[in-house]
């Protein structure tokens, strides 16, 4: 089978599975998965779900031919659909980068999939509220049974809410994956509020994220999370559920390489797309078309200490995205 028909059933396999999320917040299985609130009653998940086909290219220092099959999916669900402030609930991530090359180097399947439990341990004083996650997760680079690649996850929140859309957060988070000093507990604190009603703020380290409408129909939404991540996009409402968005993304993800023990293959993917959003009481679904551009594979122990790597030729794509519910059913 050709290289664009294997990508092409495993598009068709991943939107299949993506039929049957139920919703979306950007929830991972780090600190996110505590410091975030539940916003929509009478569900049971929230899950973000982005498939990406790209076209073929060229890796440039070899001109060995290159597709990328890229699938984001990520989310948290609880065990009682009407509780939003559930006592437990379950946060996952599944990234997994399929490869199709010449190059035996890359040629593989590489996946970063965790999954934590969060529980809601009781308050301080009546004024914070205190939460703790924990959970492993496996980085690789299609070798399951590399020990290596196993990583553990956890945060402990301590979280102060001010008034219904203010809240401060503090608190020590771990991702064993991260691009930057894996292994190591790093301090957070974060401050979420709506500073009038069409601005929405949630700024401090690791992530912050700013939501505006300034005039209608339009929404502007930047994001950075640490220490690789960053994201802007415009949307304009065309009414009756229908909207356009223009969208730039930058983003690194690493994998452990089998037969070693800290070197992973990282792999920096830039995108620039524009699309369309169909988005009522029943679905939220988007369909967009870019360039995947200054991508580039390189390896080491981290983001910071890296070789040159290997660059890749700009390459099309199609994107399907399903955020917040999909199937908005509360079954």
């Amino acid at each position: 089978m050709s290289l664009s028909g294997r990508s092409l059933l495993l598009l068709a396999a991943s939107l299949g599975a993506t039929l049957w999320s139920s919703g979306r917040l950007e929830a991972q299985v780090d600190e996110s998965l505590v410091a975030r609130r539940w916003k929509m009653d009478n569900f049971w998940a929230e899950t973000y779900d982005k498939p990406i086909l790209s076209s073929q290219g060229d890796i440039k220092e070899t001109g060995e031919n290159i597709q990328i099959f890229h699938w984001d999916s990520e989310g948290r669900v609880k065990f009682d659909k009407k509780d939003l402030e559930p006592p437990v609930w379950i946060g996952y991530r599944f990234l997994t980068v399929s490869v199709f090359s010449e190059s035996d180097l890359y040629n593989h399947t590489f996946s970063d999939v965790a999954l934590a439990l969060a529980v809601r341990l009781g308050s301080i004083a009546d004024n914070w509220s205190v939460v703790a996650s924990a959970g492993m997760g496996t980085a690789n680079d299609g070798r399951w049974d590399n020990a290596h690649a196993l990583f553990p996850v956890a945060a402990l929140d301590f979280a102060r809410k001010i008034d219904e859309t203010t809240l401060w957060h503090v608190g020590i988070g771990m991702d064993g994956n991260r691009g930057l000093i894996p292994l190591v507990p790093l301090p957070y604190l974060l401050y979420e509020t709506e500073l009038e009603p069409h601005l929405d703020v949630l700024l401090g380290f690791p992530r912050s994220e700013i939501v505006a409408r300034p005039i209608e129909p339009l929404t502007l939404t930047a994001r950075f999370v640490f220490p690789s991540y960053a994201a802007g996009r415009v949307e304009a409402d065309l009414g009756s559920g229908w909207s356009v968005f223009a969208e730039v993304s930058r983003r690194i993800d690493g994998f452990h390489l089998r037969h070693t023990e800290r070197t992973r293959q990282f792999y920096e993917m830039n995108a620039a797309e524009v699309g369309v959003r169909w988005n009522n009481k029943w679905v939220d679904l988007s369909f967009s078309a870019g360039v995947l551009f200054n991508q580039r594979f390189f390896t080491g122990p981290d983001i910071a200490n890296r070789t040159r790597g290997n660059s890749i030729d700009d390459l099309a794509f199609i994107a399907l995205t399903l955020p917040s519910t999909f199937w908005r059913i509360p079954f």
